[in-house]
This record gives C-alpha cells, sequence and structure tokens, in this order.
C-alpha cells in the first residue's frame, strides 16, 4: 500500500472516530476515551535552518555557519520563519486552548478568487458549447443557470460567520522568553513566534550553543502563551447565530448539490445530442 493511501485511511478512520464520539455526546452519552496515538513531528525548513517540532515545542534546530555570517536580524529572520512554519502544522496537529480560530478574512479573499475564477471557467465552457451547437445546428440552454452563483452563496455564509464572531474577538496574548544569558529573546502571539531577537553576542555563539538558546527562549514563550490564552476569560459566544450559519450553509450545500446536479444533466443531454 502506497504511503499516501495509507495516510488517507488513518485519516478517515480518526474522523469516523471523531463523528462517533460527537453523536454520543449529542444523545446525551459520555464518549469512550480516544485511543492515544503517537504524535507526528512537523519539520520546516528556511535558507540555513532546519527545525523539527514536536507537541508545539521545538525538539531539534540545526543552522548552517554560513548563515552566523550575516547580520543578527537576517539570522533570527531565517529561524522565525522555520520555526513558524512547523508550529502552523504543530497547532493543527495538537490543538489546546486559547488557540486561534481559523482566518475567516483569509478564507473570505480565497472564495473571492475562487469565484472569479470559477466564474471564469463556466463562461469558457458555455462559450466553447455554444461555438460547437452553432456549428451543428443544435439547440439547448447551455448557461451555467444558477450555478455560478453558487461561490456568491459561500461568500455569504463567510460573512455570516464573520459577523456572528465578532462580537467575541479574541484578546491579544503575548507569551515571552529567553535564554538563560538573556542574549536571545522570543515573544509568541496567536501560536506564532512574533519576535525573535539576537543580540551580537548571541550570533557569535557556536551553532550548538545558539541553537539550545533558541530553543529555549521560543519555548519559554510558547509555555507563556499558552498557559496566558488558556486563562484568558473569554465572552460568550452568540450560539444562536452561529445555529443560524450553520443552517444557512446546510441550504446552501443543499442547493449547490441541486444545481450541480441539474446543469450536468443539462450539458450531458447536449453532448449526447452533439454526438
Amino acid at each position: 500500500m502506497a504511503e499516501g493511501d495509507r495516510q488517507d485511511e488513518d485519516h478517515e478512520a480518526r474522523l469516523a472516530e471523531q463523528h462517533h464520539r460527537l453523536a454520543l455526546a449529542r444523545a446525551g452519552y459520555a464518549p469512550p476515551a480516544p485511543e492515544p496515538y503517537e504524535l507526528e513531528d512537523s519539520v520546516a525548513t528556511a535558507p540555513g535552518v532546519s527545525v523539527v517540532v514536536r507537541d508545539r515545542r521545538i525538539i531539534w534546530l540545526d543552522v548552517h555557519p554560513d548563515l552566523l555570517a550575516q547580520p543578527p536580524g537576517a539570522v533570527s529572520k531565517a529561524m522565525r520563519d522555520a520555526v513558524n512554519a512547523a508550529l502552523e502544522q504543530s497547532l493543527i496537529d495538537t490543538p489546546g486552548a486559547g488557540d486561534p480560530g481559523p482566518d475567516l478574512a483569509a478564507l473570505g479573499q480565497q472564495l473571492a478568487d475562487f469565484t472569479r475564477q470559477g466564474g471564469e471557467a463556466l463562461r469558457r465552457i458555455q462559450g466553447l458549447l455554444e461555438a460547437s451547437m452553432a456549428k451543428t445546428g443544435i439547440r439547448g440552454d447551455s448557461t451555467p443557470q444558477y450555478v455560478d452563483h453558487l461561490f456568491q452563496d459561500a461568500l455569504g455564509v463567510v460573512a455570516s460567520t464573520q459577523a456572528a464572531l465578532s462580537a467575541d474577538p479574541a484578546p491579544v496574548v503575548v507569551g515571552e522568553g529567553g535564554d538563560e544569558a538573556n542574549e536571545v529573546n522570543a515573544t509568541v502571539t496567536s501560536g506564532q513566534v512574533h519576535t525573535l531577537s539576537l543580540t551580537v553576542v548571541a550570533v557569535q555563539y557556536p551553532p550548538a550553543q545558539l541553537t539550545q538558546a533558541v530553543i529555549q527562549a521560543v519555548n519559554t514563550a510558547m509555555d507563556d502563551w499558552e498557559r496566558q490564552a488558556a486563562a484568558v476569560d473569554r465572552p460568550a459566544l452568540d450560539v444562536a447565530a452561529l445555529q443560524a450559519v450553520s443552517e444557512q450553509a446546510e441550504k446552501v450545500r443543499e442547493q449547490s448539490m441541486q444545481h450541480l446536479r441539474a446543469y450536468t444533466t443539462n450539458l450531458t443531454s447536449i453532448m449526447r445530442t452533439v454526438d
């Protein structure tokens, strides 16, 4: 079995388990304790830097000696980029209290891009069909009907979700940490390294000593951020508004399937006529 197939099966099994646990909870039964599984390492690289993160903590960091010849700012940026790339995946694998929610603004922008690209694709399909129909004398409706509005409906769901959550902004929490000599200092916000400061003395450390100082500073800052984020008193969410968003999303899903089926059937009928 290919490695990708095995990972897909593992993911589906975990997803099915979570669905089962959610169904039990909704029915008022206590779900069984989940089976423990081995945490996967998150690996990332940047020019001159390699990092491994496990359970939201750096366990290994390597810096190429050539990088240390650069100014402290360039060294810290390369380290921060690599660490943040690994931390991003690790936070997904091991979520915790106080973690940042999904970036709905970024999701909205992605959907806006998909709307534009999807509309262009539908127009191209319609143009090709109309050209073929004109040549063959075939008649039929090649318009996308309501399919081209589905992306707009999805954008509406995202906007509604943003509105439902806007009354509950998450407070900004900053974790701080440093090494024993105070030559390396880090701050963590939203589970990412916001700043990583290296003194001139720090970049003159041997690579092994520098990496240990960075590991200590970043991991301490993560400890501080997690502790503060978990203790924040957050306002109650607008459950009614979120429930309405959920119902709206379900309606969009059902309408999407209906419109896509109708459009596919219409295109199939036209293509059979052309044949």
